[in-house]
């Protein structure tokens, strides 16, 4: 399918789409900054006002008659205490790469993706309940002729993403099935949500809130996406991880003291042809300052830490990563911009030989929420420094704005991609600089449900790659596309 017949089909959805569309609060949008302290699989307290999440088994609603079209199909009461909540979500994007990885190859093709998800939930957020949680997704991918063809995180046809069944008490719940999984600020379980298949798991999870503690432990074993067959569960892969941090709404009784806190470990089992036991103990704290008023500045502080330890095959297991931002936001500013300063390390091989693997692996991430749109650079053997700003100019326009820096932390290693894989091995090249990323995106609300969405990204390589074997070019990649949310 051709370029123009593509943009010609993706006016004729979104045209009716648009004129259908209702004013009202914009969706949530995974290019937008992350929400403050939203950390929490629980249940919120109920809210008013439309909210629709990454994770749309996080929404809470109530059912109301007087809203718009899509208020009908949430929280539809079918008896006492038992209710049914439809949702859904329609997207199309348009991807152009230049020059990909800094090769000569350059493409442009589409994605396309439809989830509907149904809520069935029996009694009540302040005592007993329990649900039942579906949710289709169907992924397309068009013309992609870039290295690799179409991926398993671009098609997937007719799958189920969710289904799981939960039962709880109050804010404490079991959860079993297939279900998406996210932990903190997804730097080491998440989902990509600009991925078009997304991320998928099969397993269980307990989640108990008592007080200000949260304990969350889960045992998992990721999907497999099979573009011809139905997805399983991967047999040779067992994920168990437990995390104790605060609750939700956590209110610190000292302005020392972390808003959020969080200490975790993640046992993670490989029983392929290369044995590997991997455990990342570590943990994350996280303070909000500032906000007396209002319009007031507010000031955030965030640092994670992390250990790997194990074996694969013969091979010990010694690694680690850290990363450290400050942020703040001025709400007394037309548009309440924020700047947020990171830096983040994390290690790389000393001896590529040696008995010791030392590379960081960054397990199962939101990949395209860290280190750069673009998803050139991974986090192993990195040390990056970032600057992110954002801008709302107008009140359903959102501006982002990110510069990334990497080197090399050790000349012995090379430059890895976000998939734990080797970009550039280290060869005999002695330069520290990798890269830099700028990337400039926009979000614009058009509506309650209807949003659109662009974005440019310039990576320009660094003297390592330019002078290591293979050479490269400065690389470009672009996006445009729609969402359509209810």
């Amino acid at each position: 399918m051709s370029l123009a017949r593509r943009c010609l089909i993706a006016i004729a959805l979104t045209v009716p789409v648009l004129a259908a569309a209702q004013a009202g609060a914009p969706p949530s949008d995974t290019l937008s900054p992350p929400r403050t302290g939203t950390d929490t699989v629980v249940r919120a307290a109920r809210r008013p006002a439309p909210d629709y999440r990454n994770l749309r088994f996080d929404e809470v609603w109530t059912h109301r008659r007087d809203g718009d079209w899509s208020d009908r199909l949430k929280a539809m009461p079918l008896a006492p205490h038992l209710t049914l909540s439809i949702g859904g979500q329609l997207r199309a994007r348009e991807e152009t790469a230049q020059r990909f990885n800094f090769t000569d190859v350059s493409d442009h093709y589409g994605q396309s993706r439809t989830l509907i998800d149904a809520d069935l939930q029996a009694g009540a957020a302040s005592g007993a309940h329990g649900r039942v949680f579906a949710e289709f997704r169907d992924a397309q991918s068009y013309d992609r002729d870039l290295p690799g063809g179409t991926r398993a995180n671009d098609g997937d046809r007719s799958e189920l993403q969710n289904l799981f069944v939960d039962v709880g008490w109050k804010r404490s719940f079991v959860r079993h099935g297939r279900q998406e999984i996210v932990s903190g600020r997804e730097r080491l379980l998440g989902v990509p949500d600009w991925s078009n298949t997304r991320r998928g798991s099969q397993g269980t999870r307990v989640v108990l809130v008592h007080g200000a503690l949260s304990l969350d432990a889960m045992e998992f074993r990721p999907m497999i996406i099979r573009l011809s067959d139905a997805n399983r569960p991967d047999s040779t892969t067992r994920v168990r991880a437990v995390v104790l941090g605060s609750a939700p709404g956590f209110k610190p009784p000292s302005h020392l003291l972390p808003n959020v806190w969080q200490a975790y470990r993640i046992d993670q089992r490989i029983t392929s042809s290369l044995r590997t036991h991997r455990t990342t103990s570590g943990g994350r704290v996280q303070w909000n300052l500032g906000g007396a008023t209002p319009r007031s500045q507010t000031y955030g502080i965030e640092t994670e830490a992390a250990l790997q330890r194990g074996t694969s095959g013969s091979r010990a297991l010694r690694a680690w990563f850290w990363t450290s931002e400050v942020s703040t936001q001025f709400k007394g500013v037309h548009g309440a911009p924020s700047v947020a300063v990171g830096l983040e390390a994390a290690s790389g091989e000393t001896l590529p030989s040696d008995e010791t693997i030392e590379s960081f692996n960054t397990l199962y991430p939101a990949a395209h929420a860290h280190g750069g749109y673009a998803d050139v650079f991974g986090r192993a053997n990195a040390r990056l420094a970032q600057v992110i700003s954002t801008w709302d100019p107008f009140r359903r326009l959102n501006l982002r704005g990110a510069f990334y820096h990497y080197d090399r932390l050790r000349l012995s290693d090379g430059v890895y991609t976000k998939q734990n894989t080797l970009l550039r091995a280290a060869g005999t090249a002695s330069d520290r600089h990798a890269g830099d990323e700028l990337d400039l995106t926009a979000v614009a609300a058009l509506s309650r449900h209807l949003k659109v969405i662009a974005g440019h990204a310039w990576i320009e390589p660094g003297a390592f790659l330019r002078r290591s074997t293979g050479g490269a070019r400065s690389s470009r990649w672009g996006f445009v596309g729609s969402t359509y949310t209810f």
